[in-house]
């Protein structure tokens, strides 16, 4: 009886061990592809639609604008490029505005928002709350509707 007990106690030992692996492997395995595929295409599609429904105002001190075009690849591999201009505050990090922005319009726009001046902005309540580490990874806060405070 106890060679009996001894050898059932080695292999209820033993398949701990292989579910212990297994579930570390496992583990690791959603570390490393699941997380990093969730940051990367649903993060931002998410806060996309989060900033399309929850809109917020701001008002910020601009220090410095400048023109500039932005790029985007859909998942097909499509890109596209747009007039934007980049608006770098001291108060709410970098903003983008995209809407209403030509080739034509956008140096004048720039000028318009001379430093040192404030205004108000509309922004997705999500990037906005993220600016700080969006602006760490260099990912655009798009605004619409600039207007002098």
């Amino acid at each position: 009886m106890i060679v009996a007990s001894s050898t059932t106690g080695v292999i209820t030992g033993r398949r701990r061990s292989k579910r212990r692996d297994r579930l570390v492997a496992i583990g690791i395995l959603v570390l490393v592809v699941l997380v990093p595929v969730l940051v990367i295409f649903v993060g931002p599609i998410t806060l996309k639609a989060y900033d399309a429904s929850h809109r917020t105002e701001v008002t910020c001190e601009v220090r410095s604008a400048h023109t500039g075009v932005g790029t985007s690849r859909s998942v097909n591999g499509v890109g596209s490029s747009s007039n934007q201009v980049v608006i770098v505050t001291s108060d709410c990090g970098t903003l983008t505005l995209r809407w209403g922005v030509t080739s034509e319009n956008k140096e004048s726009i720039a000028d318009g928002f001379a430093a040192g001046t404030t205004w108000k902005f509309e922004v997705g309540a999500g990037s906005y709350k993220l600016h700080p580490f969006l602006d760490t990874i260099r990912q655009a806060v798009f605004v619409r509707e600039p207007r002098r405070a």
